[in-house]
């Protein structure tokens, strides 16, 4: 097969049907999100957005695809960037893949042996953002549906057309609550699982962005957990008791659900004062 297209060599003289499509992605994307960061690109073709992913500062791009295109993926690299020919429904690859700050997942899904227990696992690896393009054909538009119903997101954001009108494909930026990037003293600590019966409701911070229970907001998220369980730990502090800091909703939640138990990171040697400066 041939190893090089414009579909991820638009940087190069190579014209080919792909060649608008890509241009449109390029306008969409705001590279800046991928400074500091850890980039997955799965289904990465030649490489384009990992080598882009690298030239905006990225800590690491990483572009997996099983086709041999990874060969014309690392002959375009410049030398930071990691390729991997290999299949993502692969067991070793789920088992091993780590988690990534931003997953990239264009025109993949239709091509997937099982989408929604890949979705299942593609959860467990993002941990802020997910910029997703559905298959060609209008029809396939309803998958971001399928990834919502899989993954829940904070924010979903339509960024658009990504494709002439003749092939239509599109673009979601999809966007989970970045605790670990707002709550540095998270890192390194374990989560564990704690009796309900033991949290303390009352907040230590005053949170500004609570909502209302009949909210289509606090809808979705207790369906999310009713189908899926709970799937970002709170966050409590030991002081006097373990007091939640983040995560009353989910706890609300949990107790209209009966749960025993939740996922939770604590966080201990902090004082109020030390978190105060955490209040938006």
């Amino acid at each position: 097969m041939e190893l090089l297209s414009s579909y991820q060599n638009p940087e190069g003289k190579l014209k080919d049907r792909l060649a608008p499509r890509t241009d449109l992605r390029l306008d969409m994307i705001d590279y800046s999100l991928f400074k500091n960061e850890t980039v997955l690109d799965i289904g990465c073709n030649n490489g384009y957005f990992v080598r882009r992913a690298i030239e905006a500062g990225a800590r690491r791009a990483v572009g997996v695809d099983k086709s041999d295109c990874i060969l014309g993926a690392r002959k375009l690299a410049k030398g930071k960037e990691e390729f991997w020919q290999t299949n993502v429904d692969s067991p070793e690859f789920r088992r091993f893949c780590p988690k990534f700050d931003i997953v990239l997942l264009l025109s993949v899904i239709t091509h997937l042996r099982d989408k929604e227990e890949f979705l299942d696992w593609l959860d467990s690896r993002i941990r802020f953002r997910l910029i997703f393009e559905s298959n060609h054909g209008e029809p396939n538009k309803k998958h971001i549906e399928l990834v919502r119903k899989h993954i829940y997101f904070d924010k979903v954001e339509y960024l658009g057309a990504s494709d002439i009108p003749e092939k239509p494909h599109y673009l979601w930026m999809c966007e989970k609550v970045p605790h670990e990037l707002r709550y540095t003293m998270l890192k390194g600590i374990e989560t564990e699982f704690v009796p309900v019966n033991k949290i303390i409701e009352k907040d230590i911070l005053d949170q500004k962005n609570r909502y209302d229970k009949d909210s289509e907001k606090y809808k979705a998220l207790r369906e999310d957990i009713k189908k899926r369980g709970i799937r970002e730990s709170l966050i409590l502090q030991e002081r006097d008791g373990l007091h939640i800091f983040q995560g009353s909703h989910r706890l609300e939640i949990a107790k209209e659900l009966k749960m025993k138990e939740v996922p939770c990171k604590i966080l201990k040697g902090f004082t109020f004062k030390h978190l105060k400066q955490f209040k938006k």
